[in-house]
């Protein structure tokens, strides 16, 4: 009687904790997020936009990649929202970051997708940038060198980084930064750890998805 008693009550307690899992939504590097507007990290993590798009009205452009969105006003009620309050928007289920203003900025404000969704998360965009670099001037006949000056030069950069879902931290996808967040698995800190500098630019991202796969996360 006692071991019958025990065995029901270890089948209640299970069926609870599948029911509880069940009410958790496991992200996976492909989960689709409601669509709409975030204005947190904490309100995504519910998977609950603060608007919907049929609330608002927008002017915005994606690219033809999908991965980058411009936004150049959204509002509400005739009312302009301040898009450096945003934290991401998400349309058709990807779910984009707002990306920080570099020096030169554009009008409009730029959200990176979510390329990889997960316990850490991936996205890239593009930034121009000003360096400054040394011209010289060549006289044609001769040749040689007759003036030189450093002059500001623009150049285009891609920005790759990761978002860890559960703190909001976003660092540079690079492999110091990537062992730092891996620490809870210990094989896979070790394969990344042993990876050559020419092995980096082909294998890092891989890893990257296996630890996504290897390491669930959970919306609750």
């Amino acid at each position: 009687m006692l071991r019958t008693t025990l065995f029901l009550l270890f089948l209640m307690i299970l069926n609870c904790s599948c029911f509880a899992q069940n009410e958790s939504l496991l992200i996976t590097k492909n989960f689709k997020f409601q669509d709409g507007i975030y204005l947190t990290l904490q309100d995504l993590q519910k998977n609950q936009p603060n608007y919907n798009w049929n609330q608002v009205t927008a002017n915005l452009a994606s690219s033809d990649e999908g991965f980058i969105v411009q936004v150049e006003t959204i509002s509400i009620a005739e009312q302009a929202l301040d898009l450096q309050q945003i934290w991401g928007i998400c349309i058709k289920g990807m779910p984009y970051i707002r990306v920080p203003k570099g020096e030169r900025t554009k009008a409009a404000t730029v959200f990176a997708g979510l390329r990889v969704r997960g316990k850490i998360c991936y996205f890239d965009y593009e930034e121009a940038v000003q360096e400054m670099r040394e011209m010289k001037a060549y006289n044609p006949v001769t040749g040689r060198v007759f003036r030189t000056a450093t002059l500001p030069v623009e150049k285009t950069v891609q920005r790759q980084q990761i978002l860890h879902l559960e703190t909001g931290e976003v660092v540079n996808f690079t492999k110091a930064n990537f062992l730092n967040w891996i620490e809870d698995d210990r094989p896979l800190w070790n394969t990344v750890a042993e990876l050559q500098p020419a092995e980096v630019r082909e294998k890092l991202f891989k890893c990257l998805l296996i630890y996504v796969d290897r390491n669930p996360v959970y919306l609750k």
